[in-house]
């Protein structure tokens, strides 16, 4: 059966489809249907294929019948001998794609100007980020600190102490890096030497331990705030200064 390599004269090849061949008796029948196209203006057209018999050392070329296509006219009136075609120059949308090395190229770029902006005008961007997150830790530490100065004026008692002091411990500790949850007072005293910070601590002390009633709890309690507040505006001014630890 003839293949693409075939020229179907006035038709071009479309496709084509084989089916099994059917065996009846002793005649076996093969069918293959094609389809084709023409763009000729013919109202009658024909066509004849050849099917190929292959021997063992030649073949043989037997032609089919042949069989006329009539072409039916889309339009009505007489073909002019010189068509005139009637030009559209009007534009056409096309789509646009996205040229994803360019940008990849380009935040590529954006990237080594910022890191070397960053580091010949001293870490701006370290700054930055450093002092965002001091004051998101410094407000979280305020909410917690008023959150249970509250329950102290209602309830004043040493659990709620206890955890008001542990919130400071915890969070001047994370300010400046020493230990303070495992220090005593006096320890705390020795790298803060604050003798009103000291008074507060001891006083708050006897409180809790001895049951020795305080003076004013509410300062004792505002001042361990300040003196946090303090250390925050120090590390905030060190950061500035380009100290990151």
């Amino acid at each position: 059966m003839p293949d693409t390599n075939e020229v179907f004269t006035t038709f071009e090849l479309r496709k084509k489809e084989f089916y099994p061949t059917r065996t009846v008796g002793e005649t076996s029948r093969d069918c293959v249907v094609y389809e084709l196209a023409t763009f000729n203006l013919d109202p009658v057209q024909t066509i004849s294929l050849p099917v190929f018999e292959f021997s063992q050392q030649d073949s043989i070329r037997i032609m089919s019948n042949e069989a006329r296509v009539f072409v039916k006219q889309s339009f009505e009136g007489v073909l002019p001998k010189n068509p005139v075609v009637q030009s559209d120059l009007s534009p056409l949308p096309v789509p646009t794609r996205v040229n994803y090395p360019y940008i990849l190229i380009g935040m590529g770029i954006v990237i080594l100007l910022i890191l070397v902006v960053n580091i010949f005008f001293d870490r701006p961007i370290q700054k930055f980020i450093y002092l965002f997150l001091e004051r998101r830790r410094h407000e979280a530490f305020l909410k917690q600190h008023d959150r249970i100065r509250l329950q102290l004026n209602s309830n004043l008692n040493i659990d709620n102490m206890e955890a008001l002091l542990n919130v400071w411990k915890k969070y001047i500790q994370r300010v400046d890096g020493n230990p303070y949850t495992s220090l005593t007072s006096m320890e705390i005293f020795k790298i803060l030497p604050d003798p009103v910070l000291k008074d507060v601590l001891q006083e708050v002390d006897r409180w809790i331990y001895g049951g020795i009633e305080m003076k004013d709890y509410r300062f004792n309690i505002d001042y361990v705030k300040q003196v946090a507040v303090q250390l925050y505006q120090n590390k905030r001014e060190a950061i500035r200064n380009g100290k990151f630890e």
